[in-house]
């Protein structure tokens, strides 16, 4: 998944991709090379496997400096499903100052409270302040999101 020739880069990063999580080992140390070509293949090829696994990956993608490094990370936490919430919701109250982590997440939860009418009345309290509040509000909301997340699962 290294090199200039981008059909060789996509061929290995499609074959990496139908082994499952055994390729996942491959790609970790891929994520933080420092060419932003090595880490989009390695993100883009852990979003294709959909693996739980990864969610923690994906996260830290999520700060990555180059934006299409940030898109593949968000796009694996779609893929991931409401799973992805809770540490989406995380990173924002230990991150909130973030912009790129800020636009990413709105992003992520938008996308995963589309379908889900009861996740869309917990989050949509963050996404409201994404854009504009202050990091101390994005903080608070987050934490209230978590914490309304939370009692669901007790409640099941």
């Amino acid at each position: 998944m290294v090199g200039d020739n981008g059909q060789e880069r996509k061929r290995a990063r499609e074959t990496l991709s139908l082994s499952g999580e055994a390729a996942v080992a491959q790609l970790r140390p891929l994520l933080s090379s420092e060419d932003k070509l090595t880490r989009w293949e390695a993100a883009k090829c852990l979003a294709a496997l959909v693996e739980p696994s990864c969610v923690g990956d994906f996260i830290e993608q999520l700060e990555d400096e180059y934006s299409d490094v940030r898109w593949i990370a968000g796009s694996g936490l779609i893929a991931l499903g409401p799973r992805s919430v809770s540490p989406v919701l995380e990173s924002l109250v230990r991150r909130p100052d973030s912009p790129g982590y800020r636009q990413a997440a709105r992003r992520i939860l938008r996308a995963l409270s589309s379908e889900n009418d009861v996740l869309a009345e917990i989050v949509g309290p963050v996404i409201d302040v994404l854009d504009y509040s202050d990091a101390a509000v994005v903080a608070a909301r987050a934490a209230g999101a978590q914490e309304a997340l939370e009692r669901i699962r007790l409640l099941t």
